[in-house]
């Protein structure tokens, strides 16, 4: 049960490295491994826009929203093994040098 439900898991995280990939993960109803600044300004900002960026997809489609998810965004954690960040990694939100790699996933 416990590896079917990390093979689960595995199967619905994605790495995203600037905001179009985040958002196209988010909508896809994902949860996100990105690479972040840590400043929690930039996360409050990245809830709101992605907020926004939901709402304005759903209108921009055409479709009804009803199996699509508006949530806000939100760090999840910030794993305890972090990956290596390459030199000049930017935050996918803000743009600033990253410092973590975050998980991120809608809040409900």
């Amino acid at each position: 049960m416990y590896r079917a439900a990390l093979e689960k898991r595995d199967a619905r995280t994605s790495h995203c490295a600037n905001w179009h990939e985040f958002m196209t993960e988010l909508n896809k109803k994902n949860i996100i491994l990105a690479p972040w600044c840590n400043v929690k300004q930039c996360e409050m900002d990245a809830k709101k826009r992605s907020a926004e960026d939901s709402q304005a997809y759903i209108a921009a489609s055409g479709d009804s929203g009803e199996d699509l998810l508006t949530g806000a965004a939100k760090t999840l954690n910030v794993p305890y093994e972090q990956p290596e960040l390459a030199e000049g990694t930017v935050c996918f939100a803000c743009g600033a040098p990253a410092t973590v790699t975050a998980l991120w996933g809608r809040s409900y």
